[in-house]
């Protein structure tokens, strides 16, 4: 995959990088605010889908990279095994904070339940989405 003759992948991993810590932080706040989720809430949920679509774009985007490169060493399969996993979390983080969104003013134990998968699934993606991206900067640049 190419972007005017560039690899797609080190231009949509960005991204991810920028777009899912600065949602999993804000759904954090969210979670733990009322205030916070009534001002910013639904921006919140916007960086969060807008992470998870980085986030499958960087998966399958690096899979086409691979491919072309024909694979690569140790590092590589570092990432490669990574970032397979990275979009999950990214996603369902996504769908948990829209669903506590919704359910704020209509079901407490929905809300609650929501919530705490939104919270979790934030610092799951944000886990997932360093230890990506260190790993493939560790492939690329070395140590």
């Amino acid at each position: 995959m190419d972007f005017f003759g560039l690899p797609l992948h080190p231009l949509v991993v960005h991204g991810a990088v920028v777009l899912v810590p600065l949602a999993a932080i804000g759904t954090v706040a969210v979670v733990l605010s009322g205030w916070i989720r009534q001002r910013y809430g639904w921006l919140t949920l916007g960086l969060a889908v807008a992470g998870a679509g980085a986030a499958i774009a960087a998966r399958l985007s690096g899979e086409a990279l691979a491919a072309s490169l024909g694979g690569g060493g140790s590092a590589v399969a570092a990432h490669r095994a990574w970032g397979e996993l990275a979009p999950f979390p990214a996603v369902l983080l996504a769908l948990a904070l829209a669903a506590a969104l919704l359910l704020e003013n209509r079901s407490r134990t929905g809300w609650w339940v929501s919530a705490g998968l939104a919270a979790a699934s934030a610092v799951a993606a944000l886990v997932l989405v360093v230890l990506t991206g260190h790993t493939g900067a560790t492939a690329v640049w070395g140590n």
